[in-house]
């Protein structure tokens, strides 16, 4: 009888210690799981071409606080719609638009890209040009871009390009 409390509190020591390792282990994974969706945040974007399939605008009605969405993707021209965006590991990338009225095909433009630390904007330079885009999006097969204008008004604009494989 003297030797069953000793029993007892060896099991519950023996428990309780098992559910501190587990615990220690679910701790350590998380940093990891958060580093390898960050660095999979690049990969993402580089795996193959993107195409447009989405253009919208907001932006604050005249006289009034309300956001008016419209989507542009049906109305835009050619030239103003992306058909390919290629994203290269090394850092470079490529879009093919639409042609210009009046003309054969269309030119490449090229730059250079990067991802911030926290994989939520994409920055991408022209020439001398640098343009910051919120990434809101960005799986295996939808990229969304917002992209921010101050407006000609004092009124911001809001476009959003949406892609997919």
């Amino acid at each position: 009888m003297k030797k069953m409390p000793l029993m007892i509190g060896v099991a519950l020591a023996a428990l309780t210690l098992a559910s501190c390792e587990k615990e220690l282990e679910q701790v350590d994974s998380s940093p990891q799981s958060a580093a390898a969706s960050l660095q999979a945040k690049p990969d993402l974007l580089t795996t193959g071409d993107w195409h447009q399939t989405g253009l919208t605008v907001s932006s604050a009605t005249e006289g009034s606080a309300l956001i008016a969405t419209s989507d542009l993707f049906a109305q835009a021209k050619p030239s103003m719609l992306v058909k390919v965006a290629s994203y290269k590991a090394d850092g470079t990338y490529s879009l093919m638009r639409g042609a210009r009225a009046g003309s054969a095909f269309a030119e490449p433009v090229t730059g250079k890209w990067r991802l911030n630390a926290a994989a939520d904007s994409l920055i991408v330079t022209q020439g001398d040009q640098t343009r910051h885009l919120a990434v809101t999006e960005l799986t295996a097969s939808t990229l969304s871009l917002t992209y921010t204008d101050g407006g000609a008004s004092g009124k911001p604009s809001t476009y959003t390009s949406v892609f997919s494989h």
